[in-house]
């Protein structure tokens, strides 16, 4: 057995012994080895390197690309900051304006008015100081009228009482049918069939106008909806109603810049009149207050001996007198006076000073307006062995003497209760179109007003035209019209509305909205807000006020 074993491995290897006797086909593994390492061709020095070289690129080109998109977003993280930074200015632009508005009359114009006003509203610096290069501002802005001399921008806010108000328009309607349709038809460009629908998106009824859309008309569009029936929330609802389309409500103002530039004049559908956002509004309204702030005295007020007692120290007593007995027992005009005379049981005349009021008697009429009293007489019925008097009214028909007595009248008096009188038109600012509309008002009157009435910046402070009845005091119109267009007529508000700027010396960033701020509220408070971000900052950095130690123009921010 132990001889077979070798004797196996033997005739195993034979072969093999075989083979490498004869030329060896199968080497041995080490001999296999260095064969193969020789027959493999030998790698360049510098591959090595060059791969290297190729990594570090690579890692560099990585790194300058995060390098690059952290820079970027370090930009864009200080750009979003100033942007809300630029919106805290524009804070600080709203609190200047309710500041303002919070003034007193008085006040008001010793601190240079709302109107124009570059000291308070212009360039205003807010953060950081002039010698630091990081500076925010902010500017209050409103477009000048054609009576102001020249066109562009001023530093201050607009009257919002100088537009037709929409929320207004149903009173009208209901005082005088037909005076809220007429109103609109004065709008550049109105047809009857926009008219009426408007006032049937504003009226609560469904029964449609003669030319108006009610609910049916706006079943068919690609998403049905009905009418408001209520009055808009805002003017932008407008563009909902049939007919209204969005170049006859903005005009081509695209930017909201107050100008119309060579690529805007295109997109203008509008070109015979200023667009109706510019015209129409939904806040026009003015405090029922003396200059003082204090309430005015309800002559229409059932209790005549509070009247009297709340008149006394504010009008001259003969005055209170005379209108607590015309609201006793009425009062006619002049020219129904019975003539001198008369033979037994005629009335004689008495002054007021003369007469001894009797609160016992109830008030038996209203004033339309306090012009009633003008050119008016009462009579007394007879007491006892009295014969009746007629008592002739203080207020005489005279243009001088009116020019006198009716501020200080006005100033004090009212014939309504309401603390807001809301939709009376401002008819020291109001344009031609909104004008055109005030019942009583026709086009030559409304002509004659605009080329008498001083610039809008002047009106503010000029006593003799704080109340509208200067049309009767200097003669162009007479005492019936201004009796017929006093109660739709103002010469003031308390609404106001800007656009409010907030931007830098140094920075693009730059917010701006439209604001309208009611100061019939105590403190005033904001009623509308727009932003107009979107299309930019709308003005050139010179023009609001700001500086640059840049030396490029920032005109175009």
């Amino acid at each position: 057995m132990m001889d077979v074993l070798p004797r196996t491995i033997t005739n195993a290897l034979s072969p093999l012994s075989r083979l490498r006797e004869k030329g060896g086909i199968c080497p041995t593994p080490l001999a296999y080895r260095r064969e193969r390492r020789d027959a493999v061709p030998s790698r360049p020095r510098g591959f090595v390197l060059i791969v290297v070289l190729v990594v570090a690129a690579m890692l560099s080109l990585t790194a300058m690309s995060f390098v690059g998109l952290m820079s970027t977003e370090n930009k864009a993280v200080h750009l979003r900051g100033e942007e809300l930074e630029a919106q805290c200015l524009v804070g600080s632009a709203e609190a200047s304006v309710q500041a303002m508005l919070d003034l007193s009359e008085d006040a008001r114009q010793a601190a240079g008015g709302a109107y124009d006003n570059a000291a308070w509203f212009r360039g205003v610096l807010v953060l950081g100081e002039e010698r630091s290069r990081h500076r925010g501002r902010f500017s209050v802005v409103s477009p000048r009228g054609p009576e102001d001399g020249s066109e562009g921008i001023r530093f201050g806010l607009a009257d919002e009482s100088a537009r037709l108000n929409l929320a207004a328009l149903p009173d009208w309607e209901r005082r005088a049918p037909g005076a809220a349709r007429a109103a609109l038809m004065n709008l550049p460009g109105m047809t009857e069939a926009v008219a009426d629908a408007i006032l049937d998106w504003m009226d609560g009824d469904s029964s449609p106008r003669p030319f108006g859309a009610e609910a049916d008309a706006y079943a068919g569009a690609d998403v049905p909806y009905a009418p408001r029936n209520a009055v808009p929330g805002c003017v932008e609802e407008l563009l909902l109603v049939k007919g209204v389309t969005r170049g006859r409500l903005f005009g081509a103002d695209a930017n909201h810049n107050y100008q119309i530039e060579p690529s805007e004049a295109p997109q203008g559908s509008s070109s015979d009149g200023p667009p109706w956002a510019t015209l129409v509004t939904l806040h026009g309204a003015r405090r029922n207050v003396n200059p003082a702030g204090k309430p005015r005295v309800n002559l229409n007020d059932d209790d005549l001996a509070k009247v009297h007692r709340e008149l006394a120290g504010r009008i001259d007593e003969t005055w209170a007198r005379f209108i607590i007995l015309y609201r006793q027992y009425g009062g006619r005009v002049a020219t129904d006076a019975p003539s001198a005379g008369g033979g037994a049981g005629a009335a004689s005349s008495t002054e007021p000073a003369d007469v001894r009021l009797d609160f016992s008697v109830p008030a038996k009429v209203k004033l339309d307006s306090v012009l009633d009293l003008v050119d008016a007489w009462v009579a007394l019925p007879a007491r006892g062995p009295q014969p009746p008097a007629r008592v002739p009214s203080p207020f005489a028909n005279d243009p001088i003497q009116m020019a006198d007595y009716l501020p200080k009248l006005l100033d004090e008096t009212a014939v309504t209760a309401e603390s807001v009188l809301r939709g009376q038109v401002n008819v020291n600012a109001a344009p031609r179109e909104v004008l055109l509309g005030v019942p009583g008002l026709d086009e030559a009157t409304v002509a004659q007003i605009v080329a008498t009435r001083p610039s809008r910046g002047d009106t503010s402070v000029d006593p003799a035209r704080r109340h509208p009845t200067w049309l009767l005091t200097e003669g162009l119109i007479t005492l019936d019209t201004m009796k017929t267009a006093l109660p739709w007529l103002t010469a003031g508000g308390d609404v106001y509305r800007a656009q409010l700027i907030g931007f830098f010396d140094d920075s693009r960033a730059v917010a701006r909205t439209e604001v309208v701020i009611d100061a019939t509220a105590t403190p005033p408070r904001r009623v509308y807000w727009k932003d107009l971000s979107p299309w930019g900052p709308g003005f050139t950095r010179e023009s609001l006020g700001g500086t640059s130690d840049q030396t490029d123009a920032l005109a175009t921010w």
